[in-house]
């Protein structure tokens, strides 16, 4: 693949003498889901934040869309385009849903903020193109009928779809989940697996981190297996299943 969205280069991240990451490489390119797994402890959660820019990389290359970005903070890896939601609901309680969504998408808004208060034209027609745009991503997220409510009162399950729908009103090239189906149940992980391969019908390349092995499979391209911070295997989802160094190190029989 040459029009990789993400493309990591012998990527290392050490936390004193211990090596969470070693030489990791792996791409993603748009309009494909990449899944991340591995057992506890094999480096998926420092990746992940490595990738957003929590923290730098000890060494190595983090490319978005061409450029390297792995010097610059998390503010900038978002206005180059990568987003990312959290294991943990990060919610704004107070604002409606509809609110919450609409802050997500002021990342993308180049007008002077002095041209909201003066009402002039060109930041009305970014706002009306925002919320338009929000409105599909409400629609896109099951979220349209509680669009007015208050964060606080929506469901767990609802608030995970609503962290999925704040990073993508950021009209990201990549969306990082970590751990999307964390506290869902059979049905709200299948409205979950629907609502990815709908992001990845628009374009945009997603990385999945999950331990969900059933949604995995369903929704990913591709895999890359971690364990104790390598890569161990890349590769399909059947490929995945059948590879037996995943099966010792993590899955403990073809799934």
């Amino acid at each position: 693949m040459t029009d990789r969205v993400l493309e990591v280069n012998d990527l290392c991240k050490s936390f004193g003498g211990v090596q969470a990451i070693r030489d990791l490489s792996f791409g993603v390119a748009p309009g494909e889901v990449m899944g991340l797994i591995g057992p506890n402890g094999s480096g998926k959660s420092t990746t992940v934040n490595a990738l957003a820019g929590v923290f730098p990389a000890t060494s190595g290359q983090i490319m978005l869309g061409g450029a390297p970005v792995q010097d610059m903070s998390e503010h900038a890896r978002v206005a180059m385009g990568l987003a990312r939601t959290f294991q943990t609901a990060s919610n704004f309680a107070e604002f409606t849903v509809r609110e919450q969504v609409m802050l997500g998408g002021a990342v993308t808004l180049k007008a002077h903020p002095l041209a909201s208060v003066f009402g002039l034209g060109h930041h009305a027609r970014e706002e009306d193109a925002l919320r338009a745009r929000v409105q599909d991503i409400l629609d896109l997220t099951g979220l349209a009928p509680v669009a007015e409510q208050t964060v606080g009162t929506i469901s767990s399950a609802q608030q995970r779809f609503l962290m999925i729908a704040t990073a993508l009103a950021a009209a990201p090239k990549i969306l990082l989940l970590d751990e999307p189906a964390a506290g869902l149940v059979s049905h709200e992980r299948k409205m979950l697996a629907d609502t990815i391969k709908a992001i990845r019908d628009l374009g945009t390349a997603v990385l999945v981190i999950e331990h969900h092995m059933a949604l995995i499979m369903e929704v990913c391209d591709r895999i890359v297996v971690l364990n104790f911070g390598s890569k161990i295997a890349e590769g399909t989802p059947s490929e995945i299943r059948n590879d037996r160094a995943v099966i010792d190190a993590y899955l403990g029989e073809a799934v």
